[in-house]
């Protein structure tokens, strides 16, 4: 059976080369309503997915921000756990996932899916798929149109939001932008009558795509006016988006400026505010730091510090490890943000957890910040 995956080992972010700019527009809400009217699912045709436990996926049809009114969609697959399309009434719960460096987003899917028991009936799961152009062309003959359609990403470009490679007549889509476009579809109240809760979740690569995210999201603002709660679930991440210059002293207590002669770059985009992505700079640095104090998200870890770690000098001046990164990065959110920041924001650990999706997410605090309940707490709005 097809299967899309071609990577199968760990990467860490990697700065490439951008052009400085200087914070610009925010979210037009005009421009959502105009690119929610387009979004439809394509059949599968005769494309067979690699796991039998994913009963449904489609192709998702997504637009670059500045899109015009002839601008040609690129496809973006979507695995699934229930059928995309149709009206879901009783469905009271969405989760994205974003998968990890393996790319396998049907996998990703089935493990949820599992996880959920008797709440798939109420709960829609989501996995879109970010694809190499390697992936298009290995499995050319295989997709429609030979994949002429198909959005592709670089292999460090997609956990940070780049654009996709753009062939005319096709324009390049941020990967941001698919979870934007797939959030404004789950906002449609006459598809989603009863939904209550979206969670963005990811671990590994996914996890520093979510937390990323989290921070530019030109979308969260629109699904919360819908009366839907939106978090964020950060599992297993390697390094984090800092939005000042400041970064943890190394052995000495607080805050402050690293040495810049070390680590010259420490600062660039994915793991600071220099030298933005197209998404980045849309939004904003500035309205991104006030709207990351309100977004609701949950870090998660395994007790002990992942083997696979970045080690890109940028990270390295984050903590020796994710575990010390993300205690370090509590605390700068600590100084950022004040006592805003434990209500907001909350760092967990799975007791006993592998570094390993399955470990994180079918914690007793990974299941409570997926599907609710349990002794953990949750981010459903109710006391913490």
């Amino acid at each position: 059976m097809l299967s899309l995956i071609a990577c199968q080992n760990r990467s860490s972010f990697r700065r490439r080369p951008e052009s400085s700019a200087s914070d610009s527009e925010h979210i037009r809400l005009t421009v959502f309503v105009g690119v929610l009217l387009t979004v439809f699912f394509w059949g599968c045709g005769n494309v067979a997915w690699a796991v039998d436990a994913v009963p449904a996926a489609g192709y998702f049809p997504v637009l670059p921000f500045d899109a015009s009114g002839d601008t040609v969609p690129q496809v973006v697959p979507v695995a699934a756990n229930n059928a995309i399309e149709g009206v879901h009434a009783g469905v009271t719960r969405a989760i994205i996932i974003i998968h990890d460096e393996t790319r396998d987003a049907n996998r990703a899917v089935a493990s949820l899916a599992a996880l959920a028991g008797t709440s798939n009936a109420s709960t829609l799961i989501l996995a879109p798929q970010f694809l190499l152009p390697s992936d298009i062309a290995r499995f050319a003959n295989q997709l429609p149109d030979k994949g002429r359609a198909f959005a592709a990403w670089q292999m460090a470009g997609w956990p940070q939001g780049d654009d996709s490679a753009a062939a005319s007549p096709h324009k390049g889509v941020s990967s941001f932008t698919v979870v934007d476009m797939l959030l404004m579809y789950l906002t449609d109240r006459k598809a989603f009558p009863d939904l209550q809760i979206i969670t963005v979740a990811g671990y590994g690569a996914g996890a520093n795509f979510v937390q990323r995210y989290a921070v530019f999201s030109l979308a969260a603002d629109v699904v919360t006016e819908q009366d839907i709660d939106l978090r964020y679930l950060v599992a297993d991440a390697s390094s984090y988006l800092y939005l000042t210059a400041n970064r943890p002293l190394g052995g000495r207590k607080g805050l402050g400026v690293p040495d810049i002669a070390a680590c010259p770059a420490y600062n660039a985009y994915p793991y600071g505010f220099d030298k933005f992505n197209a998404y980045a700079r849309r939004g904003g640095g500035n309205a991104a730091k006030v709207n990351y104090a309100r977004r609701v998200v949950a870090y998660l870890n395994a007790p002990a510090a992942d083997v696979f770690s970045d080690d890109v000098c940028a990270a390295g001046v984050q903590g020796k490890d994710n575990i010390a990164r993300t205690a370090n990065y509590k605390l700068y959110l600590q100084s950022l943000y004040g006592e805003d920041a434990a209500y907001t924001h909350l760092f967990l650990t799975a007791k006993d957890a592998k570094n390993d999706a399955a470990g994180l997410f079918g914690s007793v605090c990974g299941m409570a910040v997926l599907f609710g309940g349990g002794s953990c707490p949750s981010l459903s709005g109710e006391a913490r």
